[in-house]
């Protein structure tokens, strides 16, 4: 999706006010995001590998689907819609925490809430053009990669995985 309105929230995630999602790194404001992890019935999450033409974290893995949440949306409306969007998935998801992250990307700051959702689908992931392949593992599996080659993940699939990992099985 091109550049479009997401919401500008306060330190108490709530709504001040909206702005173009390009104005973000310049201005600095709070603004909030979805991630979802998509695990099968055979207890393996999916996980996604950046485009090389992404601005942050391009060729890296992150989350299964992650996105702004655009402006009038809530979380869960945000994080289906970007389930669908990035892998054609279409199924509920439940959130597994909320929580406040700012990220250092070259000298701009990026100040956001993220919302980590769990999804439960046994369909195959159609990838959309902001993604180039994904890779199905166990959660011992992640956990084990993370620590054996954290360079290959991105900084906010790190933060947001170990946010809830906890909450996995």
């Amino acid at each position: 999706m091109g550049d479009h309105l997401i919401d500008i929230v306060n330190e108490n995630d709530e709504v001040i006010g909206s702005e173009l999602k390009s104005k973000k790194p310049d201005m600095g404001f709070i603004s909030r995001v979805a991630a979802i992890l998509v695990k099968d019935s055979a207890g393996k999450y999916i996980i996604s590998k950046r485009g090389s033409h992404k601005k942050l974290d391009a060729d890296k893995y992150d989350l299964s689907a992650f996105g702004n949440v655009d402006a009038g949306e809530d979380y869960q409306t945000a994080a289906k819609r970007e389930l669908m969007e990035e892998l054609g998935i279409d199924c509920e998801v439940k959130m597994l925490d909320k929580f406040y992250q700012e990220v250092d990307h070259k000298g701009k700051m990026y100040k956001f809430f993220c919302g980590v959702f769990l999804a439960e689908s046994d369909d195959e992931p159609k990838l959309n053009h902001e993604l180039v392949s994904y890779q199905k593992m166990s959660l011992e599996e992640i956990k084990k990669d993370v620590e054996e080659n954290p360079d290959k993940f991105c900084q906010g699939f790190k933060n947001d995985f170990n946010q809830v990992k906890h909450l996995l099985n």
